[in-house]
């Protein structure tokens, strides 16, 4: 043999004959006592086994889940027979005490389901862990596997439908609100029959952009029914309408009395006993100038000569051109009615005189 260079670890290092001795010694114990070891290794494993379920048990929780659609087809209706269901889930503490019940949803696919069927459908529920992993998802056992919904789907009816306009009536001083423009005018409901059955109206309650300004804007529509009550679940086509609503400024006016104009009186015995006029006031319009001399709105000449008895007559107001006449309520008014009561006292030596029949055509007996 060659000689090796000598070296510090040798007298630690065990030569061929300590190998083999130790091999030999391995070989027999390993030969023996063979049940103890069996013993010993499934006691270990057991163990094991009991430390890990002290640390990390397995263990079952009951979550009370909400249940949402999803892939709905654009404008259906439906109704599902439950909103939440009960789920047991099987799986180790750890994983269960971090699990909320708002971490688990129900989902509901009604991308199957047929539109046209009017009875209820069966469809599953797919139970979702957004917040686990899908490792930790194959450790959890779910009780019901696959729970199931019912939905009934209501085919829409549609409606076209006026817009009702509601906006401050009392603008500010010197100023009146001009005729307004909504754009679009008619608007389309849809929904389940019942529901756009119900609709009465549609109201839009449009409001100035400020004080003193002008009505301008896109506002909401309300459907209401026929007690005003608001009608839910419904689709409007569009959901919103444009108002404009001009600001003009109120040219000056002034309310005057109306005073009936009687050129002649009955012809004894018969007497005028009392005369009013409706309405009794007008709001008169024009010029300053105009307006200071007018303290009365007069009426077209009315003639009491052949009346017998009280009646109502149609007069119309003496107003210049250029004065615009209105009534309390704003609305343009060119003609009065004139109620007139006719009396005429009765002697025990005159026997009353029957009324000639009345040749105007304009009076209308009042019964009194």
């Amino acid at each position: 043999m060659a000689n090796r260079p000598l070296s510090f670890l040798d007298p630690y290092l065990p030569n061929k004959q300590n190998l083999e001795r130790q091999k030999s010694v391995l070989s027999l114990n390993l030969r023996t006592n063979w049940l103890f070891k069996v013993i010993a290794l499934l006691s270990a494993l057991f163990l094991f086994v009991y430390v890990q379920a002290e640390r990390n048990p397995t263990i079952q929780r009951s979550y009370n889940v909400l249940v949402t659609t999803m892939n709905v087809p654009e404008g259906m209706d439906y109704d599902i027979d439950t909103v939440s269901i009960s789920v047991t889930v099987t799986g180790s503490r750890m994983v269960l005490d971090s699990l909320k019940e708002t971490d688990i949803r129900a989902k509901a696919d009604m991308r199957d389901l047929k539109p046209d069927v009017t009875e209820s459908q069966l469809v599953r529920l797919k139970i979702i862990f957004p917040s686990l992993s899908d490792r930790t998802l194959a450790t959890l056992l779910l009780d019901p596997i696959a729970p199931v919904a019912h939905i009934k789907i209501y085919p829409p009816v549609v409606k076209r439908l006026p817009i009702n306009l509601s906006f401050p009536q009392k603008p500010p001083a010197g100023y009146r609100y001009s005729n307004p423009d909504v754009q679009p005018s008619f608007v389309k409901v849809s929904g389940r029959a019942e529901r756009v059955n119900r609709v009465a109206r549609l109201v839009v309650n449009a409001t100035p952009l400020g004080a003193g300004a002008i009505i301008d804007g896109e506002f909401p529509i309300l459907p209401r029914d026929k007690e005003d009550r608001p009608v839910e679940g419904l689709a409007l086509e569009p959901n919103v309408v444009r108002v404009v609503v001009p600001l003009v400024e109120e040219p000056p006016a002034k309310i005057v009395l109306v005073s009936p104009t009687v050129t002649d009186l009955p012809t004894p015995p018969y007497s005028l006993s009392d005369i009013r006029v409706e309405p009794s006031q007008v709001k008169i319009i024009g010029r300053p100038g105009r307006l200071i001399n007018i303290g009365t709105m007069r009426t077209e000449s009315l003639s009491l000569r052949e009346m017998v008895q009280s009646g109502v007559i149609d007069v119309k107001l003496d107003a210049a051109p250029d004065v615009a006449v209105r009534d309390l309520e704003d609305r343009p008014v060119s003609v009065v009615k004139v109620f007139i009561t006719i009396r005429k006292p009765v002697t025990s030596e005159e026997p009353r005189r029957t009324p000639p029949e009345s040749t105007t055509g304009a009076i209308k007996p009042s019964g009194g």
